[in-house]
Order: structure tokens, then sequence, then C-alpha cells
């Protein structure tokens, strides 16, 4: 009886165990050049590096600042820091150095593992001062720190590390926020979530072996290699995903007959508008984006270079709960053009809607649920639901709930029901404008500006005292266009003839809203704020 594979790592494992000369990684190499990776050999290196690691301190438990950009290193590293049991701690550099610094030395990793760059900016800016060991990937030394080259080369001469038990109530692996909605926190993931999120993304969109995923998102690929996907990443900047360049997505996808292909709603957004007309994509058959909500007219645009049957799909969830529900274009496109529908919840996990101004809250109770087809916040429960945040406690305690006695976790976001159990998204609670007519939902607001055809997207802001603010809608207009006199009197005819818009009069052109580093794709609303309140005072 074959055993049950409990880790990524084993998944790994059992795919380079059955298929060692299919390649696993496809990756940017020096002068435009590319290389390759077959399961065999990415399994040996992480081997070898994870008996490298152990040797020299880093094991079950550790706490391991990972700053290395998806490079054949990247996946050596990851998988070999799950090998041993140790805690990735994972942060997105483009949420500005500032901001990195916090987080890390919020999360006081015992081991800091980087590029060269990374050591440098550790160094200059006191990232993690109590590291006490430090590893360097690349090609290039760095004094004072151990090479990853030279721990491959050692662990290769040990036999085959035995089963690491993980330390009792340790994570496997702790990934921070992007902080588009308040600082950026750390989210401890646990073996068993991240095999579920595996799973959830293996089943859903029936991806596995024979699958050929370009994967423009780092967390996203690291997935590949466990579902035996052979993995393509593009030449990017993964830290600034709106300014992929279109054609080497094209490139990278025809040259290696991509069929699955993960990326932002900016990524999307910059590959269907920035693409010769006639350009075709034959052999993707999904796209797969999370992080925002993603246009239908995107969509479309994507689908334009998809040959006939492919769909794009578009889970929702977050750093906390991924995924939580998901809808196909082929049901999306089909639906009323009113809103933003996130599908109905994936298998294995309940979703409910609670009162937003529901306050704290230990455990579920009925009386906390809204009405049918009334919004209220999202709280999910199930395997792929994170059961805390690393080193906020009070973070922790506003977050998570029990229902019905197991852990479940309030996402932040609003959200309706409708009649077919498909939950169509509103907002984020944080992002609730409260007038004196009542509250305003940011995102069904923004939709109904974002019809008018000079309209790019819209921002609803509130300006003044909390409990009656003065509604907001910062537009940003399409190129070629301004927000004239005329303009402005159409869309407030727009809001006026809509009861989810009526209390907005006030608009204001924004020449570029500001996004979150990350997806480049969430509005940065509390920037907009306090610039609104700027422009009107």
């Amino acid at each position: 009886m074959t055993a049950t594979v409990t880790t990524l790592d084993g998944m790994l494992a059992g795919h380079a165990a059955s298929r060692p000369e299919d390649v696993a990684l496809d990756l940017p190499a020096p002068f435009g050049r590319r290389r390759t990776l077959t399961f065999g050999a990415l399994a040996r290196r992480v081997a070898d590096a994870a008996a490298g690691l152990l040797d020299v301190g880093i094991g079950p438990g550790t706490r391991t600042a990972l700053l290395v950009p998806p490079t054949a290193d990247f996946f050596v590293l990851a998988y070999a820091l799950l090998r041993v049991r140790a805690v990735p701690v994972v942060v997105d550099p483009g949420i500005g150095l500032d901001r990195v610094r916090s987080c890390l030395n919020e999360a006081a990793p015992e081991a800091f593992v980087g590029i060269a760059r990374a050591h440098l900016a550790r160094r200059a800016l006191r990232w993690c001062p109590d590291a006490r060991l430090a590893v360097t990937a690349g090609p290039l030394p760095v004094p004072g720190t151990h090479s990853l080259r030279r721990l491959e080369r050692d662990g290769s001469r040990r036999r085959a590390l035995p089963p690491l038990p993980r330390p009792d109530g340790a994570p496997a692996a702790i990934l921070f926020t992007s902080g588009s909605t308040g600082p950026p926190k750390g989210v401890e993931h646990h073996e068993e979530g991240l095999l579920a999120q595996a799973g959830l993304v293996r089943d859903l969109y029936g991806l596995g072996p024979g699958d050929v995923s370009l994967a423009t998102f780092p967390p996203f690929a690291l997935f590949g290699p466990a579902l035996g996907m052979t993995t393509v990443v593009p030449r990017m900047d993964p830290t600034k995903p709106a300014a992929v360049v279109p054609s080497r997505l094209v490139d990278a996808a025809n040259r290696t007959g991509a069929t699955v292909m993960f990326g932002s709603p900016a990524v999307l957004d910059r590959l269907g508008r920035g693409v010769p007309a006639g350009t075709r994509l034959p052999s993707l058959r999904q796209v797969i984006s999370a992080g925002a909500p993603v246009p239908r007219d995107v969509q479309r645009r994507v689908l334009d270079l998809l040959p006939p049957g492919a769909r794009v799909h578009t889970p929702y969830g977050a750093t906390e709960a991924l995924p939580v529900a998901t809808i196909g274009s082929d049901e999306l496109l089909g639906l009323p053009d009113d809103g933003i529908c996130v599908g109905r919840p994936v298998p294995g996990v309940d979703v409910t809607l609670i009162r937003p101004d529901a306050g704290p809250v230990v455990e579920l109770d009925p009386s906390m649920l809204v009405g049918a087809g009334e919004v209220g916040e999202v709280v999910v429960r199930g395997s792929v639901v994170s059961p805390a945040y690393a080193e906020r406690p009070e973070a922790t305690a506003a977050a998570k709930l029990s229902w019905d006695g197991r852990l479940a976790h309030r996402m932040g976001d609003l959200a309706a029901a409708d009649g077919e159990g498909r939950l169509w998204f509103a907002g984020r609670v944080a992002h609730v404008v409260h007038t004196a007519e009542g509250p305003l939902y940011s995102v069904p607001c923004e939709e109904v500006l974002n019809h008018h055809p000079a309209v790019r997207r819209t921002a609803l802001v509130g300006i003044g005292p909390e409990e009656a603010r003065t509604p907001v809608a910062v537009v940003e207009m399409r190129p070629g266009h301004r927000l004239t006199d005329e303009v402005t009197r159409e869309l407030r005819d727009l809001a006026a003839a809509d009861p989810r818009t009526k209390p907005i009069t006030t608009l204001l052109e924004h020449p570029g809203l500001p996004v979150d580093p990350r997806h480049n794709s969430k509005i940065d609303r509390e920037a907009l704020g306090r610039w609104a309140a700027a422009e009107l005072t």
C-alpha cells in the first residue's frame, strides 16, 4: 500500500521518483537564455540543500527569512526549508524597504536566506538583527554567510535525511499579507492548510502532470512542482506585475506549450491590451487570476487570445484563506453585468455572512447572520483557513472565531449571496462610507460609475466626520478622456438613477489610482481618501 503524502516536499519527491526526466522548471537565464531543471535534478538539489541547511543549524522550527527571487534557488530553498521542517518567513519586497524591515523584525527570524543584494540591505537597514545564521543564494558570495552552493556540495555527501518531525504548534510557513488595508501581517500556515490549498487548486482546475504552468506570481508558482506541473517563470520583475512585457508572456506560453497561466488582474489587463491584433495562445486552456476582482472587459480580451472552450477562473480568497470561492468566465459572462460575482464556495469550505457592525466575535451566533440578499461580512471555515497571525494576538483575536466548535476566519470583506449560492463582492468592511443617508459599499458603487464608457475605474472614499461622511467618487479616465463638465453631469445622472449610488454627487479626477504593491490591482482607498480631503479643502 502506498503511504499517504502529507507534505509538499513529499509530493515533489514522489513526482521525482516516478518522472525524474520530466522538466519541472523552465527559468530565465543570463543574456536572454533559458535554463531547465528536471524533477529528478530539482529533488536532488532539494535533498542536498536540506542536508546542508541542517548541518549549519537550520532545522525543525527555525524561523528563516526567505528573500530570493523566483530562480531555481528559490524553489530549491523553499522545498528544502519545508523538508527540514523550518519555518520560511516570506515577505514581498515590493511592499517597500521600511515595511520589509518592520515585517522581518516583527517575525524575528533566527536565520536569513537571501541573494547578495538582500544581505546588503539586511546589513545596511538592520533587518533581522537577531538572526544568527545567514545563507546566500545566487552566484555572488557574501562574506560571513554560508553559500548555498557550498551547502549543497556538503549536503550531497550525507545519506538521505530521515523524516523530521515538526515541533508541536510550529507553523509550516509565515506568509506576510500585502498590507493593502493596513500594516502587513504574518499569516501562520500549517502543513495541513498548505496541502489543502494545493489539493483544491489541483482538483478545481484539473491540474497535474502534463500541465505546463506559466507562473507570474511566485506563491502560486511554488505549488507547481508539488502538483507535478512544469512551471515556467517568464522574464519579468515579480514585484511589478503591471509592468510585465506582454510579448514575453506570449513567447513563453507558445514556446513551452503552456496549458495554464497564473497572473494578477494587472498582468491580465497588460496582456490583453498590449499584444498585437491576431495574437493567439493556442495551448492555454485556463487562466487563473486572484488578488483582486478581474473586470469583465479584461476577461473578454484575454479570452480573445485563447482557443475555443478555454476559460478564465477568478478564485476569491486571501492570504489567510485561499481559495474560498471560484467562478469561471463561462458562467460569469452570462450573468447580469451588475456587480462582481466571485462564485460559489469551493468544496470543503463553508461561508456565511454576518452583520458588518457585529463587532468583536468569539463565537458565531445565528442572530448575527444577515438576511437573504443582504450585504454582510464574509466568514469562512475549512481546512484552508490559517489559525493565527504571527506575534499578533490582538489581530488573531479580532479575526478568528468559533463556528459550531470549529475555527473560522473573518475575511474583512463584504458580500451578498444570490439565490444560486453565488457571492457578490461588495468591498472591504474598512472601506464602507457611512453617510447621513446610510452606508455606501465601495465596489457596488464603483461598478455603477465604471459603466460610463470614458471611465477606466473609480474609487469611493469618504471625507468628513466618521459617522456622516461625504462620499466622493475618485475617477481615473480612459486614455484620451477627461472628467469634463459633460462627463461629470453624465456620471451624476448615473449615480442618481441607482439607489446604491444616489448620495454621490462629488467627483474628482485622478491621473492614476494608487494600487497595492503585490498585485498592482487593489486600489489604495486610504491614500485616495487623504488626497481627496486635501483637494476639497
